[in-house]
């Protein structure tokens, strides 16, 4: 019998071949990690504040963990573990602790919720069902839980794990439910997953039209189905199955590895010989999904092993890899004695959990995909739930990962008077952010105060052109007059007016500088003359110019073929929303009435491409309602020539006048073929990317 202290040296130090245990420093960290709020619980211990979803009170949800999403029927489901529902204790009790004979049907029950929160920066709101998820078969115990969905047919079909190690209390098997009901009843399992390599499991719908080549189909919709197998010991595995044939175990294909010849990847029915992406040997939770801004599958999981502790993160352009090697994006090191406990350093532990070994843990880093945000090619900022084990609950995170080519090329994100809205406010807001940071002042906001660029970008794309124009002059109010030195008040007024002038005037044009010595010299005298209030005015002055920020708010942010999808829906949603209210027309929608660029790209968010290109059709049918033919003709024409700016394509289309070639073709009762072009371009990737579309350089 080999010593408990060797045996934990050689499980934990001397793994064969693995890089994080072979003397190679840690992987590299990233920083821009954040938590965003406590999701669910009543209060919050490091802010001493109630939390913003109340889910005890509202819901009797007291502590829980995981916390996977998935988009089902228009809402953002959300996934939860073991749900201690005892409304004497919060988080998770001593008595309740895995193993423990404790009144299991009240903390560990699982939970599900859904949102339909329009922004993430400040925090998700949840509501919980209000029941939890019944399933035959799986008596939901410490270590049984949901940990994957997806929508199909009006179905949400979840997976399960459950059959624990009796003495580590750890999963074994994993099998597929579906309930009609929003996640209450799910009857019986379908069929029983897998006992080996697909315990924990993390899956995608993917389009199988050409945009992964090497998948087993070339049509159809298919499901994608990464896996690992030992809890936190475990590689990590791919499968395949087509989404028509979800119901059919035997139709499963588990990845073998890749060809020796030509590199392409082989699938086969046999599960023991799937093939491991990438050897770790710490992997149980994990979270994988495509990332539209940088076109690369984000792949989150917890590893606790050799040099590694916290929340890692690998990057591919392709299921099977190959995977980037492991950056950190969470680090516990930041977070203990915050909002995870540390024995004897603070408060934050749960009822009776403030032994040695009570100590907090990261864990179940689940991708929010929704509400990521970016700028394409350059970084992404995506949320994450993550669970915190002391005290028992699931924390919102957000993390800024930049794409290879910005680290080697960082360029600035707004250079003139000819860029966009949402990166002209986020220049400005960054630099003012920078300004109250080196005076020791606060707008009291943490999206406001954050210096970077990806939180300001994000808030800007919230909000109208006089909202932003507004929040710039508020800033700068706050910090001229809370200067208290002539001089520092004259170098900040330099500063700004130097920073929106270049974005309000077209130097390149004139061959004209604004001069920073000049600007603080006038603000200096002004101060000195008893004229402080003329800073504030010249600075309202150049950010009220109509090239700063100019009111274009009908673009909805979607400038060009590199915004997402949502943006793109809702530049056309609300085009043809106005159109039809300038000719009276009232639309006939199979959706609730949308009203403005938010509420468009909120409904979008919350869709499949394939739904959203359906609404979009169904929009586009009813113009042939307009009651004038100029007004037919003038929609078509509008409505073409912005799809194919955001496209940056030409299509089958090949018209020098659309206007004459749509009114001739509503004179001779062919309007059916105008919807039918329309038709193609909304159906075009290059207009709505599907999953794992990469757009051509």
């Amino acid at each position: 019998m080999i010593h408990e202290g060797k045996k934990k040296i050689q499980n934990n130090f001397l793994v064969e071949d693995n890089p994080l245990c072979i003397g190679n420093p840690s992987p590299a960290k990233i920083f821009g990690t954040r938590k965003v709020v406590q999701l669910t619980g009543d209060f919050d211990r490091e802010l001493g504040q109630k939390t913003i979803n109340q889910t005890g009170r509202r819901f009797g949800i007291y502590g829980t963990d995981l916390g996977v999403s998935f988009l089902h029927e228009g809402k953002l489901y959300f996934l939860f573990g073991d749900t201690n529902r005892n409304p004497t204790y919060s988080g998770l009790p001593i008595q309740a602790m895995p193993g423990e004979d404790y009144n299991e049907e009240i903390t560990d029950y699982d939970s599900v919720a859904y949102t339909t929160s329009d922004r993430a920066y400040n925090g998700i709101n949840l509501i919980f069902n209000s029941d939890y998820p019944h399933l035959e078969g799986v008596a939901q115990m410490t270590g049984e839980h949901p940990i994957e969905g997806f929508s199909k047919g009006g179905y949400m079909y979840v997976y399960f794990t459950t059959d624990l190690y009796p003495d580590e209390k750890v999963p074994t098997r994993t099998v597929l439910a579906r309930s009609k009901d929003g996640g209450i009843h799910f009857g019986k399992p379908i069929y029983t997953l897998s006992t080996d390599k697909f315990i924990h499991v993390s899956a995608q719908i993917v389009d199988n039209n050409n945009n992964i080549y090497g998948i087993p189909d070339t049509k159809g919709e298919g499901l994608l189905i990464w896996g690992t197998s030992k809890h936190r010991k475990s590689d990590i595995y791919l499968a395949y199955i087509p989404l028509d044939q979800i119901t059919n175990r035997s139709r499963l294909q588990f990845f073998m590895g890749l060809a020796t010849e030509s590199s392409e990847p082989m699938w086969g029915p046999d599960e023991s010989m799937a093939k491991p992406l990438f050897s770790a040997q710490c992997m149980g939770e994990i979270s994988v999904r495509w990332n539209q801004y940088l076109e690369r599958w984000i792949m989150l999981y917890n590893c606790e092993l050799c040099n590694t502790s916290g929340i890692l993160f690998r990057l591919a352009n392709r299921p099977w890899g190959p995977w980037s090697p492991p950056k950190i994006m969470f680090d516990p090191v930041d977070a203990y004695g915050k909002y995870i406990h540390q024995p004897g350093s603070d408060n934050l532990y749960d009822y009776g959990r403030n032994r040695p070994k009570d100590r907090g843990d990261e864990y179940g880093p689940y991708q929010i995909s929704p509400f990521s945000t970016g700028i394409k090619g350059r970084y992404t900022k995506i949320y994450f739930t993550m669970s915190t084990w002391n005290p028992y609950q699931v924390v919102q995170m957000s993390s800024i990962i930049t794409s290879d080519e910005e680290e080697r090329n960082h360029r600035p994100y707004a250079n003139d008077v000819n860029d966009r809205n949402d990166r002209k406010y986020a220049h400005i807001s960054v630099l003012l952010a920078h300004l109250a940071k080196i005076y020791i002042l606060s707008f009291e906001n943490s999206i406001q105060d954050s210096i970077y660029i990806a939180d300001h970008v994000e808030w800007a794309q919230y909000h109208s052109s006089a909202e932003l124009r507004n929040e710039i002059k508020n800033k700068c109010l706050r910090i001229i007059t809370n200067l208290g030195f002539d001089e520092d008040k004259s170098e900040a007024y330099a500063i700004i007016v130097m920073g929106i002038s270049s974005l309000a005037y077209d130097y390149n044009s004139f061959k004209n500088i604004s001069k920073g010595n000049i600007h603080k010299r006038w603000a200096l005298n002004a101060i000195q003359s008893g004229h402080s209030e003329w800073l504030i005015s010249e600075i309202k002055q150049k950010i009220d110019n109509s090239c700063f920020l100019p009111s274009n708010d009908y673009l909805c942010y979607a400038y060009d073929c590199h915004d997402s999808n949502e943006f793109k829906y809702a530049r056309i949603g609300l085009l043809v929303s106005f159109l039809a209210a300038n000719v009276s027309t009232k639309l006939d929608l199979k959706r609730e009435q949308l009203v403005n660029c938010n509420s468009f790209v909120t409904w979008a968010r919350f869709r499949s491409v394939k739904e959203i290109r359906e609404d979009l059709l169904n929009m586009v049918t009813q113009i042939i309602k307009f009651p004038s033919t100029t007004s037919k003709a003038n929609a078509y024409t509008e409505i073409i020539h912005v799809i194919q700016n955001l496209a940056n394509t030409t299509h089958s289309i090949e018209h020098s006048n659309y206007y004459e070639w749509a009114f001739s073709k509503i004179n001779e009762n062919n309007e059916e073929s105008i919807i039918m072009d329309i038709s193609k371009l909304i159906n075009d990737d290059h207009f709505l990317s599907p999953i794992a579309y990469t757009y051509p350089e």
